[in-house]
């Protein structure tokens, strides 16, 4: 299987620029814990609510509206193209102890999907669920 075949496609991106409330309030709309950052469909790097907790310890003098995506998010994203295969984005998810990978094109390193530890567990039980359809007599 391919990443093409298992990724999110309808992806909630946000821009440098944007501030970590904007991110936040974001993540919990659409019950998400990673956001793409791009510049136009590039992407540019990714913010995970892992980047977010640290700002979010109830100290009275940190601002969310202050401090902005770019300022917070990984540069330097771990990325897939479409045709990598399940297995492969699994094994760059183990060896770089990370919940998401986004997908982009070849040469426009523009997003068209991600593929999350959540897709990687949503394709293993639809597979059990298959074997167990195909043991039923």
């Amino acid at each position: 299987m391919k990443a093409l075949q298992a990724m999110t496609r309808n992806v909630v991106c946000i821009r440098e620029q944007d501030s970590l409330q904007v991110a936040r309030d974001l993540m919990a709309e659409w019950d998400i814990r990673h956001l793409p950052v791009t510049q136009g469909r590039k992407l540019v790097g990714i913010l995970s609510d892992r980047d977010i907790l640290p700002y979010l310890s109830g100290n009275p003098n940190i601002d969310l509206t202050r401090r902005t995506v770019g300022e917070t998010m990984s540069k330097r994203t771990i990325v897939c193209r479409p045709s990598d295969s399940i297995t492969r984005i699994a094994s760059m998810m183990s060896t770089h102890k990370i919940d998401c990978v986004p997908v982009v094109e070849d040469e426009s390193g523009e997003i068209v999907g991600l593929v999350t530890s959540m897709d990687l567990v949503d394709l293993l039980k639809e597979r059990e669920i298959l074997d167990l359809s195909r043991m039923v007599p």
